[in-house]
């Protein structure tokens, strides 16, 4: 058959050329499909990767230089920076990583006290001129941890948005002139704790939703990493706090019982022993003596009392007892043993509903600690203690016409005291919710002031 006798030879033609454009393609969006699937599996591999190793990782600067390595190797940046906030607003530059290091491989072991850069040795001058500092609000991570808004520029130098200055801070911290960049927030529970960083040489492609969505997921494991670090060191120093007032109070336990029951102990050994001496020579004597050994022991053994009813009293787990009658049974044995040292003291109370029985007991301790601080310290003629509750709060004070002290030079000295008693009443009103102030000068006396919230449920035993 020859060409006129074949009319639709044309439109095979065109229609085979067309599916072999459709099977090419095809073949290129599944070569794309596999590259992409490739991408999303490394991804995937290296968030897990991170997420691992933030688990376990104690330090926070490793912590950051191994997000850091990671939002380079993931977005083909050139450099990237974690920052971490501080206490005025501004960053520290905690990690600058570079694509060099991140080739040699995310696996390596990470140097938690190392140069913030690349640990490549043509870094070291360049690192020693970067800005390790930004101010609240400096170049273009400052205004983002600042405003909580991220920041993407296909090319910083001719974005209208970042001002010549900003940019300036930006080229000193990484050490290099940024061309494209994106600038994330590190934010935890709505509150900036950092901001992570990363950029290209100028000309180089901009940055795309790919990166944008890596840096996102790379932020979020930065926040969950600063998170547990801060909380990690709360807890360090609340620990070592609890320790140093444990200390405390076990000194003075142990001043109580060195100068009062083992005095009467070692004071009942030595008299029976002179009784035992007089037994045979002096009968008579020796029952005088052995009348004065009961009479230490017995002695020994209400100071003993004390010391446990100072520690738990017991009151205050009885259904008639409460607050007041645990206040009111230390005061009443406080002022048994009165000297010539012993301040006057007055309790008023108003306390309808109780609370409940820890807290009862921390605000006793607290209480407990300010008269002893009367007694011990402020040579106090007068001391008033006063309990008041209303519907929102209970209101303790205890206050003595003493001496006086001058506070911020005694909060100054305590690293070197071997006394805790202010810190630890401070300690203790938070445990409970409550807020402790005292305030003294020298001559003018002391008032202690405790507020303890009450909320519903407090009286329920």
């Amino acid at each position: 058959m020859n060409r006129s006798q074949d009319p639709y030879r044309a439109e095979r033609v065109e229609a085979e050329r067309q599916i072999a454009a459709l099977r090419e393609e095809v073949d290129r969006l599944q070569r794309r499909n596999r590259q992409m699937e490739d991408q999303s599996r490394a991804f995937l591999m290296a968030i897990e990767h991170v997420a691992n190793t933030l688990s376990n990782e104690p330090d926070l600067r490793a912590a950051l230089r191994r997000i850091a390595l990671v939002a380079v190797r993931l977005t083909g940046a050139v450099k990237s920076v974690a920052y971490l906030a501080d206490s005025s607003g501004g960053l520290t530059v905690e990690a600058i990583e570079t694509s060099q290091a991140a080739e040699s491989g995310l696996l390596r072991p990470i140097t938690p006290t190392g140069t913030l850069a690349s640990t490549a040795p043509e870094q070291q001058a360049e690192d020693d001129h970067n800005q390790t500092h930004i101010a609240p609000g400096q170049g273009i991570a400052g205004h983002v941890a600042m405003t909580g808004e991220l920041i993407l520029s296909p090319d910083a130098g001719s974005d209208g948005r970042i001002p010549a200055p900003a940019l300036a801070v930006e080229s000193q911290t990484l050490g290099m002139t940024p061309g494209s960049l994106l600038v994330l927030p590190v934010v935890y529970r709505g509150s900036v704790t950092g901001a992570l960083e990363v950029v290209k040489d100028v000309g180089a492609p901009s940055f795309d939703v790919r990166s944008l969505d890596i840096m996102h997921t790379l932020a979020a494991e930065a926040a969950v990493a600063i998170a547990n670090a801060q909380l990690s060191e709360r807890i360090g120093a609340e620990r070592d706090r609890i320790i140093q007032a444990q200390k405390g109070e076990r000194s003075l336990i142990a001043r109580d019982l060195h100068d009062g029951p083992m005095q009467r102990l070692a004071d009942v050994v030595t008299t029976l022993s002179l009784a035992e001496t007089l037994l045979q020579q002096d009968p008579e004597k020796a029952q005088q003596e052995l009348q004065i050994a009961r009479g230490y022991a017995e002695r020994a053994s209400q100071e003993l009392r004390d010391i446990l009813f100072d520690l738990r009293p017991r009151v205050l787990e009885t259904e008639k007892g409460d607050l007041v009658a645990a206040l009111r049974s230390f005061l009443t044995r406080f002022t048994a043993r009165r000297s010539p040292q012993t301040p006057h003291i007055r309790f008023e109370a108003t306390y309808p509903e109780r609370l409940d029985p820890n807290t009862e007991l921390t605000v006793f301790v607290i209480v407990r600690e300010a008269v002893y601080n009367a007694l011990k310290h402020a040579q106090a003629k007068t001391c008033v203690i006063e309990l008041r509750e209303s519907e929102t709060a209970l209101t303790a004070t205890v206050r003595d016409d003493g001496k006086g002290f001058d506070m911020r030079q005694v909060m100054q000295e305590y690293p070197t005291r071997d006394r805790w008693g202010l810190l630890s009443m401070h300690d203790r009103a938070t445990l409970i919710g409550g807020a402790l102030s005292i305030w003294s000068q020298p001559g003018k006396g002391t008032l202690v002031t405790l507020e303890v919230p009450r909320t519903p449920g407090d009286a329920a035993r």
